[in-house]
């Protein structure tokens, strides 16, 4: 049988134990006292319903329109000699998501929660308004994506946008979480089609060993590999996940084993989709230069795989990754603010509107506030550097805050990192800061000096 997690030895951890028990009682008509073993899932496999999780939703977000467009910049530009550095970026991903499975199972809070907990009320809103403008711009980077494939098969931008805010506002409004959970991660795998692409260009294993070692000292590159690195943890996986965890009703040994093997799942996944796309364009490119546009990816692929089928695979996964990226931005944004005013929204996407107004108008205010500055007529690349620069901002706050949870006494002694473990987790994250920090500022003033 599955055991709660059930730590005894602080009143907070017993509260919050009791908190667990409290739920589980409603749910199972279990009677007071020890927590009791929970009934066995009707399927244990791993090709349950179970895979599709948070972590295998935040991960294959994280490959969106954006970072597809880095990826293909850096094959059509570079050709193979990013590849080892998206196989390296598997295990920092893994490490700062699995963090939050450990606080949301826990603490049975979602991230800005937590930090108003023990930190107060003053960063928590801080960090939350970092985010929330984090959150309109990246959706508006989403919205980008799905625009330029509507205009690929002759849509307006204005009539491919509000389509995409439809469908996105439809689903958050009339379907319950788990549900929303498996429409994201279909949507996500659509991404795929560019690790099919990869296998139809049939790259010559010779040239993309030797292309995967070779370094180039140019200071564009090193750009490129920075925002790399720097991009990888994006400071709204970390609000989601922890805060899916706890909508998920994640409280057992079972369930944080579950979700661990699905977040490193997701997180071999979006690199492969990263590679995928890095060697496609790797394998087609005829001469250096810049890829910015979906339309260029098109057109690079075309000469080998036909313009019909370059615009079928292409559109494929670009609508699906901005799809998907679309809906996690917008509940990660919807969560930190109903958090940051006290509001427990751990079943707000299972409730009516009415009876969760403060989440159901956040996350509307991010998808309306998006699609206004996007139709308004701004430049995408400049957009992109706004992104960045926002992304820049928050890491800091994102991973400092994880950290300094992961760390402390928000969790029991059990579940805390430390160690070699948390050293490891300290370089990683201070590498993450001052890379992410360096690309945003070369990016704002190299665009300036532009």
């Amino acid at each position: 049988p599955r055991y709660v997690l059930c730590p005894q030895s602080n009143s907070v951890y017993r509260h919050q134990a009791a908190m667990m028990a409290a739920k589980l009682e409603a749910a199972d008509g279990g009677s007071h006292g020890e927590l009791a073993p929970l009934q066995e899932s009707k399927s244990s496999s791993w090709l349950s319903w179970r895979v599709f999780g948070p972590g295998l939703l935040v991960c294959l977000a994280d490959t969106d329109a954006a970072c597809l467009i880095v990826a293909a910049q850096s094959g059509y530009r570079w050709g193979y000699s990013m590849l080892l550095l998206q196989v390296a970026l598997i295990p920092i991903l893994f490490v700062a998501q699995e963090l939050t499975i450990r606080l949301g199972v826990y603490t049975q809070q979602g991230h800005t929660a937590c930090i108003r907990q023990h930190f107060g009320s003053f960063w928590a809103s801080s960090a939350c308004a970092l985010l929330v403008f984090e959150c309109i711009a990246a959706m508006m980077s989403e919205m980008s994506g799905i625009a330029a494939v509507g205009e690929l098969w002759g849509l307006s931008r204005s009539l491919a946008t509000l389509a995409a805010a439809f469908i996105i506002v439809f689903t958050i409004f009339f379907f319950k979480y788990s549900q929303i959970e498996v429409i994201g991660v279909v949507l996500g795998l659509c991404e795929l089609t560019f690790v099919l692409t990869m296998f139809l260009f049939h790259p010559s294993p010779s040239e993309v060993f030797s292309g995967a070692w070779t370094f180039h000292g140019d200071s564009q590159f090193l750009s490129l590999v920075t925002a790399n690195i720097g991009a990888v943890i994006m400071p709204w996986m970390i609000y989601f996940q922890q805060n899916a965890v706890v909508a998920r009703g994640m409280v057992t040994a079972e369930d944080v084993r579950q979700e661990r093997t699905a977040t490193l799942f997701g997180s071999i996944l979006t690199q492969l989709v990263m590679i995928g796309t890095l060697v496609s364009l790797a394998a087609a490119r005829t001469k250096a230069k810049d890829i910015k546009t979906v339309l260029d990816i098109v057109d690079a692929m075309a000469p080998v795989l036909g313009w019909e089928a370059s615009r079928i695979l292409v559109s494929l996964g670009f609508l699906g990754g901005s799809l998907c990226a679309a809906f996690v931005v917008s509940l990660a944004a919807a969560w930190a603010v109903s958090e940051a005013v006290g509001n427990d929204v751990s079943v707000a996407l299972d409730q009516p509107p009415t009876q969760a107004p403060s989440f159901y108008g956040s996350f509307l205010a991010v998808v309306v506030m998006g699609i206004i500055v996007l139709l308004s007529g701004v430049n995408e690349v400049k957009l992109n550097i706004i992104v960045l620069v926002l992304d820049g901002l928050l890491v800091p706050f994102a991973v400092g805050f994880l950290y300094l949870l992961a760390t402390g006494d928000a969790l029991p002694p059990e579940a805390r990192i430390t160690g070699a473990h948390k050293y490891a987790v300290a370089l990683i994250f201070g590498l993450c800061t001052v890379l992410s920090l360096g690309s945003t500022i070369y990016s704002f003033f190299g665009s300036e000096a532009s």
